[in-house]
């Protein structure tokens, strides 16, 4: 599959998968998820396509392993699954719909690479996510918060407008991604 094909995979793709909803509530930190995930039947974090799918396990991989060689723990894995999954449902090199390229972390892709969907582009992005996330003095037990925190922390500066084409709030999508990030979390540890 083409990367332009890809991106309008994963463009329909976010549009079914973005229904529903809940709050992270008033941005105050926890230790668990909340309780609308914990009664509704586990979603498969991965795509049905299974070619959308063995891009979404490299890249979540990816984050997963660039985490843990930079030192970081659980909470900080998470907390990056959290905002690849909310932003580009772990897929990089994704259009924005305005011509524009994004990376995993839903940013305009700067990097050198030369194929905005390649891993080294999701390393690159995830270290940046980690030099923002050491500025950040959030508690990281709540990987929503932390992962908003560490989005709304970058230096370029994170508007939820320009992050999110459709009425959800940021939020609501990070909390969205908790769960599957949770599952992908477990899933690919047992593959390792």
């Amino acid at each position: 599959m083409s990367p332009r094909n890809a991106s309008i995979a994963f463009a329909a793709i976010t549009i079914v998968v973005a229904i529903g909803g809940c709050s992270s509530g008033t941005g105050t930190t926890t230790a668990s998820a909340p309780n609308t995930t914990e009664t509704q039947t586990p979603v498969p974090p991965f795509d049905d396509s299974d070619l959308i799918a063995q891009y979404q396990r490299s890249y979540a991989t990816t984050i997963i392993e660039t985490v843990q060689a930079g030192g970081g723990g659980e909470n900080l894995i998470l907390a990056a699954l959290v905002a690849g999954k909310a932003e580009t449902d772990w897929m990089t090199g994704v259009s924005s719909g305005r011509g524009e390229v994004r990376d995993i972390y839903g940013w305009t892709n700067v990097n050198r690479y030369g194929a905005a969907d390649s891993g080294d582009a999701v390393i690159g992005a995830t270290n940046n996510f980690l030099k923002v996330a050491a500025t950040v003095s959030v508690d990281d037990r709540d990987p929503v918060v932390y992962a908003l925190a560490v989005q709304r922390a970058d230096p370029r500066g994170y508007d939820e407008k320009d992050h999110f084409r459709h009425e959800e709030a940021a939020d609501e999508e990070y909390a969205r991604a908790l769960p599957a990030a949770r599952i992908a979390l477990d899933e690919l540890r047992k593959d390792r």
